[in-house]
């Protein structure tokens, strides 16, 4: 992050364009000062709805985060199916890479150093990407935008970077394999956009701490291991997948999980239409903001962009979800 008393401030000393960040007021050592938020195409429309106060002032801020649930001030439990973006889709310390990128720090890897990360995060995308092994990590979309293919001739940067966004578990996200350049959307909450390419791009790569490598490399990992484990998941039956489990009470566990969200996803299709865990809304846009308020009253904290999908996260219950659902059957009307 980057903090300054003032605009000017800013813009003599780090020369930066406004065009994608926003302000938002802090108190630092007890002085005002302003923070310095990213605020790309992923982040949510702030000019459409401030979901930071939204959030604020209902429970307070968040204090902690863990799994798929954030923690507030106010001891709410908040069901979080926002995920950053889908950057989070693999929980909050669920998986080694935050560990991984507390070590790094410990280990002063925060500068812009040479490290095992530069090797372990080009093995990782190679993995996931084997046609495309060149990969570039950028502080800005737009240096790629040239080299994206789009369909009807698009113009709107947003709307050519969108289309171009590989998703973890989005079926329709593999189709961009056969492209020569897009983006991934990484496992990992970062302001970094990743691209790959079959071909050697004239670009030139922005300067990444060691310790961000090393945490996206291990994240990639992770999610590889996840993909090749939910893929063994969707050759086995449910039957087969119950009778997988070890022990008599892990095997009635799964199959209550499994009908949980057999029954919450059944919900879920009355207001989104669903491709893997992705939820993209049958709501019209207009009607959308009341929908992620009513639904943060409810203690779950949807995608504040009607253009980003929520997330259905695999967990044991959803009692928060369901009854929420539940509820807007009755009160809303899909059109």
């Amino acid at each position: 992050m980057i903090y300054a008393k003032n605009r000017k401030f800013l813009k003599k000393f780090y020369k930066v364009s406004y065009k994608n960040f926003s302000f938002l007021e802090v108190s630092i050592n007890n002085f005002s000062c302003h923070r310095l938020l990213y605020k790309g195409p992923f982040f949510a429309k702030m000019n459409m709805m401030n979901f930071y106060d939204e959030v604020r002032n209902r429970y307070g801020n968040v204090k902690r985060a863990r799994g798929f649930y954030l923690y507030t001030e106010k001891n709410i439990r908040l069901l979080d199916m926002y995920l950053d973006g889908g950057m989070s889709i693999l929980g909050r310390k669920e998986n080694q890479a935050p560990l991984v990128f507390k070590q790094s720090i410990d280990k002063g890897l925060n500068a812009f150093l040479p490290s095992s990360g530069d090797y372990r995060l080009k093995k990782a995308l190679n993995s996931l990407f084997p046609e495309h092994p060149h990969f570039y990590l950028l502080s800005e979309w737009s240096k790629v935008s040239s080299f994206l293919e789009t369909k009807d001739n698009k113009t709107c940067l947003d709307s050519c970077i969108m289309e171009n966004v590989w998703k973890p578990f989005l079926p329709s996200s593999e189709n961009l394999k056969k492209k020569k350049v897009f983006f991934v959307n990484p496992p990992f909450c970062t302001s970094i956009k990743i691209a790959v390419s079959k071909d050697d791009l004239p670009i030139l790569s922005c300067a990444v701490s060691a310790a961000e490598k090393e945490v996206l490399a291990k994240a990639f990992f992770d999610l590889i291991r996840l993909i090749n484990l939910r893929e063994l998941e969707n050759r086995l039956s449910e039957e087969e997948l119950i009778n997988s489990a070890r022990g008599k009470n892990k095997k009635q566990q799964l199959a209550k999980n499994i009908k949980s969200y057999k029954r919450v996803a059944e919900l879920c299709s009355h207001f989104w239409n669903m491709e893997g865990p992705y939820l993209f809304p049958k709501l019209n846009k207009e009607k959308y903001d009341d929908f992620f308020k009513a639904a943060l009253d409810s203690h779950i904290l949807l995608s504040p962009d009607f253009t980003i999908p929520s997330i259905l996260p695999k967990i044991r219950v959803y009692t928060e979800l369901e009854n929420f659902l539940k509820t807007q059957t009755q009160n809303v009307r899909i059109k």
